[in-house]
């Protein structure tokens, strides 16, 4: 037992086996965030393209926007869906548009900033990201409830999946924060 105990050199705070431990624990990836904020990630710079797509739109003919990049992505233009589509593009308002536009754009900073802040571990984009996801969750219920579609329910799935991950992921960062805090209080303690 004598060999796993540390010695406390004076001026330690804590003992060296307990810095390189807690060394260890700080440094160390943790996947599902990483995964998360990389999705986080792609979201934002996604909804970035969109936003800007639907901005650019603002001073043109909407509809015939929409069918050059249908002819320029090579889809099928007389689909049923694409046919819709451009239906309902047709009736965008200026307004509409540039309001769809601006909130797109707020939404990409918002999932570039929860992307980029978990991807550099930071602990304010779990809590970030735990409240932008909850706050999605009544509004895809809602949907989910008045439109049903598997697809729907796999999001739902998905992003509670997401908020219980990241509730045991900050209640375990703040436990190992704890523990650190007690090493050092008993080795202060220990060597006064």
């Amino acid at each position: 037992m004598a060999s796993l105990q540390a010695e406390v050199e004076p001026g330690d705070l804590v003992p060296a086996s307990g810095v390189t431990r807690l060394l260890g624990m700080a440094s160390e990836r943790r996947p599902g965030l990483q995964v998360i904020g990389a999705m986080k990630l792609l979201k934002g710079v996604g909804l970035l393209v969109v936003g800007v797509g639907l901005l650019s739109m603002l001073h043109r003919d909407a509809a015939e926007t929409v069918r050059s990049w249908i002819e320029f992505l090579r889809i099928d233009a007389h689909a049923h869906l694409v046919e819709r589509l451009i239906a309902k593009v047709a009736g965008i308002s200026h307004n509409t548009l540039r309001s769809l536009g601006v909130g797109t754009l707020f939404y990409a900073v918002v999932f570039g900033t929860e992307g980029v802040g978990l991807l550099l571990g930071q602990s304010w984009a779990e809590y970030m990201t735990t409240l932008v996801t909850v706050s999605f969750l009544p509004i895809e219920g809602y949907e989910l409830i008045t439109h049903p579609s598997l697809l729907k329910g796999l999001v739902i799935l998905i992003n509670a999946a997401v908020v219980v991950y990241l509730v045991l992921e900050i209640r375990r960062r703040r436990n190992e924060a704890r523990v650190q805090m007690d090493v050092a209080k008993s080795a202060q303690a220990s060597i006064l």
